[in-house]
């Protein structure tokens, strides 16, 4: 029988942590939207960790990152090969250490709130950038910021900015700003690994429930209030920017 839930109702240290300690031997598959993970449990400790383009702590490390998404777990009696040799307890704890250092990176560096694109040219130079600086430009979409990126990289937070600097430094990402009608999203996709991890907008929206398994995002405020249509009209010529 398999055990299946949602990682906003227990986190994945959580998680990690309940299988240890019942020693439980088993598959552990973890996903949200199109990416997902899959973690081999033996008596508790993780034999392996793997992701499509990614293998070993790294993804245990980026999957801690996660605030929501879906796992199921089943139980076996096969056997695997260790390809990850650190305790649960060690995972857990160097996940947490890396998300510590991203929240003081992200507080010294106002600019880990710009949302990059790659530029013309980044797919070509794909083969020729370190292993670091691939695993950054594959989540720059145009949609992500820095902190999201570093975040999502599994990276230690220092090395993801580093390949960042390295990105701007040879020109093949950028500064974004919101998107206008004549903006032109610069993409990767059949070129590049296809980008893993998903974004995540702060609601803004009036206060109600949520609902599992949907994604929220800006969404514009109604129109309040009485008044006759012509003021209203007149309002929203005068609210317009140029």
């Amino acid at each position: 029988m398999a055990l299946t839930g949602n990682l906003e109702d227990i986190g994945f240290a959580e998680l990690l942590q309940l299988l240890n300690v019942g020693h439980k031997s088993g598959r552990l598959q973890v996903w949200r939207g199109e990416e997902r993970a899959e973690i081999f449990i033996s008596q508790g400790d993780v034999a392996w960790a793997r992701m499509r383009f990614e293998r070993g702590p790294e993804v245990v490390y980026r999957v801690l990152g996660w605030r929501t998404g879906e796992f199921s777990f089943q139980r076996t009696s096969e056997r695997a090969a260790r390809e990850i040799h650190e305790s649960t307890e060690a995972l857990i704890l160097e996940g947490m250490k890396r998300f510590d250092e991203w929240a003081r990176v992200e507080a010294e560096m106002p600019e880990m709130h710009a949302v990059l694109r790659q530029r013309a040219g980044a797919a070509q130079a794909f083969e020729e950038l370190s292993e670091a600086a691939q695993c950054v430009l594959r989540l720059v979409d145009a949609r992500r910021t820095v902190a999201t990126i570093v975040r999502e990289s599994g990276l230690e937070p220092r090395l993801a900015l580093n390949a960042v600097l390295e990105l701007q430094g040879q020109g093949l990402v950028e500064e974004w700003g919101a998107p206008s009608e004549t903006a032109t999203i610069l993409s990767a996709k059949d070129h590049l690994p296809e980008a893993t991890g998903a974004i995540e907008f702060q609601a803004i929206s009036q206060p109600g429930p949520s609902r599992r398994g949907t994604v929220r995002g800006r969404s514009g405020a109604t129109p309040q209030g009485g008044g006759d249509m012509g003021k209203r009209d007149a309002d929203t010529r005068e609210a317009k920017v140029p």
